[in-house]
Order: C-alpha cells, then structure tokens, then sequence
C-alpha cells in the first residue's frame, strides 16, 4: 500500500479519543498495544481530539476545531487508522488538522464501513455488493483499483 501512495510512510497514527472519554484512553491504541511489535510503529499525542463531540452533530463535514497537531507531524508522510468510516467527517477533519500543521502526506484507513438501512448512500452502497468477489487489489467502494489516489477519495459514484 505505501508504493501506491508514494512511498513509506513516516508516521502512523491512530484517530484519537478526547481525554474525557473511555477515561482518557484510546479505544484504537487499546486495541493496538497487545499487538507484539505492532505497537511500537505507532506514534501518540502527535493528534488531539478537542472535542468529546457525538459524530451526529459532525457527519459529512471537516470540523476544522475538532483536532489538533503537533509540530511533530510536520513534513511527514502519515497513515491515520480509524476503526469506523460512516461518513468521513471525523477522519477528514483529523487530516485537516494534520495538513494544516504541515504533514506532507495523509493517507486515511479504516477498519471497517458503517452501513444504516435508513441513510440513502449506504442503501445504494450495499445494493452493489451482492455478487461481488473480494480482490485486495481492488478498491471497496469502486471495485476496480483507481487510477490515482485522487479517483479513490474524490470520484464516487453516485
């Protein structure tokens, strides 16, 4: 994955919790740390969340307040993990906040898809499943790999 993005990334962070939630733990570091090794490619603190904000007051938007970086992430090619994509409101405004301190690269994963039979995308999402076989080389959304990164984040159907 880091060839198709332009090489190794430098940072690898894992979305952040607020301080006043889960007693100030993050739920993706808990899940990181018991990992032997794996845990030590992760970086902490270099992304905070300002905001113990409820995702429905933030969906489909960059919050521009809602994280804040540290000059640490500045010029680095980073991999931002979050456990869920609903929207891409929370894991966009986490790259905001990333690129506004200077990160030269930020390259979002998550673990899995939010799917709610009462929102109209992802009706349409999960009507194109069905018959589909699973390639690792291809995109989730789009099924084919993308022609660039740009095609992957900006070109939905739809």
């Amino acid at each position: 994955m880091e060839d198709y993005y332009g090489g190794k990334f430098e940072m690898q962070i894992s979305m952040p919790s607020h301080s006043s939630t889960r007693n100030g733990i993050g739920h993706l570091d808990q899940m990181i740390r018991p990992i032997k090794g794996f845990s030590t490619q992760w970086t902490t603190g270099a992304l905070v969340k300002n905001s113990p904000s409820k995702a429905e007051s933030r969906r489909s938007k960059i919050v521009p307040e809602l994280f804040t970086a540290t000059a640490a992430v500045r010029g680095k090619r980073i991999l931002l993990f979050d456990d869920t994509y609903t929207t891409g409101g929370s894991i966009a405004s986490a790259a905001y906040a990333l690129k506004q301190r200077g990160a030269a690269t930020v390259v979002g994963l998550t673990l899995g898809r939010q799917l709610r039979a009462d929102w109209r995308d992802s009706r349409e999402f999960a009507a194109t499943l069905p018959g589909r076989g699973l390639n690792v080389r291809d995109c989730a959304v789009h099924g084919r790999r993308p022609e660039s990164a740009f095609d992957l984040f900006f070109k939905q159907s739809g």
